[in-house]
């Protein structure tokens, strides 16, 4: 464990930069281009502070700027975009149909994690939540089970160390 919080660093770009380039895949799939402005005013922030992040963005490869200042998703960036967006549908879904999480908070919650997800984390959760969700008799019954399942603190609790965290 000691080394594991390190790693966050080796994701390689931040949330903002993860944000970026799902701003320009929205305004791409909205209007079929993106500028620089167009990606400021999608995330409302000032237009200096998008350019340094597009800039760092089009260093790593995940986008390409054409001499009419519009930007486009390298095939990296289109993966990235592709997988940030299917773990945050996945990770929503997990929220919302599993722990039954209102709509915000799952929302803000998977926003939060979406991109710091392995993806064979989440295929595993695509794979969990699928199966939970499936009409299987079994998962029928587990779901209803699980709905109505209270936790009883124990001393031997394999989560909590000297204090419950649910009390």
């Amino acid at each position: 464990m000691n080394e594991v919080w390190k790693k966050f660093e080796e994701n390689g770009l931040t949330h903002s930069s993860v944000h970026h380039v799902m701003a320009i895949y929205e305004l791409l799939k909205k209007n079929g281009y993106a500028r620089g402005i167009d990606v400021a005013n999608y995330l409302d922030i000032s237009r200096s502070s998008v350019s340094v992040t597009l800039h760092k963005l089009q260093a790593k490869g995940y986008i390409v700027e054409d001499e009419n200042k519009f930007y486009q998703l390298t095939e990296e960036g289109k993966e990235l975009s592709n997988d940030v967006l299917s773990i945050r549908r996945i990770v929503k879904m997990f929220f919302t149909q599993v722990l039954n999480l209102p709509e915000n908070i799952a929302e803000e919650d998977a926003c939060k994690i979406e991109h710091l997800l392995n993806n064979k984390t989440g295929e595993m959760l695509f794979k969990f939540v699928s199966y939970y969700m499936s009409s299987e008799a079994h998962c029928t019954e587990f779901r209803e089970k699980y709905k109505k399942y209270i936790h009883k603190c124990t001393d031997d609790c394999l989560i909590c160390d000297d204090d419950c965290f649910i009390k």
